[in-house]
């Protein structure tokens, strides 16, 4: 039996009044001064266990964008999220996921200057890609998924892998979460690069989420939401080639997008995170597809990424954005939920000219309480896909 060493964290023991403040209700998280008018999305999203920070940039309390750089930008928006862990009842200390766009990948070292002090003891898992951003003047856009405090986590090293110089970790278990960082092709013994074609790197990344998942005491088939990221869209069948048999009849949701990833000798990253618990696949079933239109496991409803188009929509991106979203409430009430419901979503628009038509058919649907959400341009799989949607529901 393989020997794997895991480190603990121990969680801080919380009364009993407090813990009933993390109940299932979906709860709104906006700071004084956070809410813009017109923007469509909440700050932050609590609802059951987790905390959902949207895509947040480095703004002042009038929507502007700071200036001096990429350091002031990440300092700012890193002080946007405290401020809304703050609001929730959380800290830095919770954080257990993240994501970062940058709108140059040169940054990736002046970023990391400032963000690794903020997340100096365990830090959560991270993923960092570039992307196009929203804002014309915005540098860095950073999303978060923090954990109730009082959750046992482990932060998963398996024996024998080389420590991270960077300042992420490779995968954190917290309660019945695993969330896994966004992978390269690495030794994961010496962390050196592995080189080759997409089949190859593909496989290198899917080993090293098997031993983490596996050492963290969960199954490949507890994983549930995946992110792909490739900087060439013609791999996209090879690297589905590889990926799709490390899973049974459950296969993660998915969104799989064009990035520039902040090294050049990688060609392809996959982000993972799972939920233990018994799991329903809806959708059309088909038995060859790499991925889960949607999931139902315990009181939350994932969804994959939804395209929507063919020749009748064909540059129409409202046209398209409203397709997707009658076939996301589809798939949400398919598993019980509904928009109201829904505490994340991720949106790519393959041009940011396409921002605000895209949020007249967003807004058209999306009312009330809104989810946390991050938008950010990028290259689709297919050519005539003009956006992408990807919701997380908590019921």
């Amino acid at each position: 039996m393989r020997r794997t060493k895991l480190v603990y964290v121990a969680a801080a023991a919380v009364a009993a009044g407090s813990m009933m403040a993390y109940s299932q209700t979906k709860k709104i998280i906006a700071p004084p001064g956070s809410l813009i008018a017109g923007i469509p999305f909440s700050p932050g999203v609590r609802a059951g266990d987790l905390l959902h920070v949207a895509g947040t940039m480095g703004t002042d309390a009038s929507g502007k964008i700071v200036s001096g750089g990429i350091e002031a930008q990440t300092k700012k928006t890193l002080e946007n999220i405290g401020a809304i862990l703050k609001a929730g009842g959380m800290d830095f200390k919770d954080v257990v996921s993240v994501n970062v766009y940058l709108a140059d990948a040169r940054d990736f070292e002046a970023m990391n200057k400032i963000y690794r002090p903020v997340f100096a003891n365990n830090p959560p898992v991270r993923a960092t890609v570039q992307q196009d951003l929203m804002l014309r003047d915005g540098l860095i856009e950073i999303s978060a998924i923090a954990a109730r405090p009082d959750l046992p986590r482990r932060y998963i090293n398996p024996q024998g892998w080389s420590s991270n110089p960077l300042p992420y970790s490779k995968g954190i278990a917290v309660g019945d979460y695993i969330f896994l960082a966004g992978l390269v092709s690495q030794n994961p013994q010496s962390g050196a690069a592995v080189s080759g074609a997409i089949d190859v790197q593909t496989k290198q990344i899917m080993e090293n989420i098997k031993t983490l998942t596996e050492t963290a005491g969960f199954k490949m088939s507890d994983l549930v939401w995946s992110r792909v990221w490739l900087t060439d869209p013609r791999d996209f069948q090879a690297m589905n080639t590889v990926y799709r048999p490390y899973f049974g009849d459950i296969p993660p949701t998915r969104a799989t997008t064009r990035a520039g990833l902040t090294t050049t000798a990688y060609n392809v990253e996959i982000m993972m995170w799972g939920v233990k618990g018994e799991k329903q696949r809806l959708g059309t079933p088909n038995p060859t597809s790499p991925l889960s239109q949607a999931i139902k496991v315990g009181n939350h409803v994932f969804v994959s990424g939804l395209t929507g188009g063919g020749q009748q929509l064909r540059g129409d991106i409202k046209g398209q954005a409203s397709m997707i979203l009658t076939n996301l409430q589809n798939l949400l009430k398919a598993g019980g939920a509904d928009f109201a419901d829904v505490v994340e979503a991720q949106v790519w628009v393959t041009d940011t000219r396409h921002f605000a038509a895209m949020n007249e058919a967003y807004t058209a649907v999306i009312k009330g309480d809104l989810p946390a959400r991050a938008t950010v341009g990028s290259q689709l799989m297919a050519a005539d896909n003009l956006v992408e949607i990807a919701m997380l529901a908590t019921k």
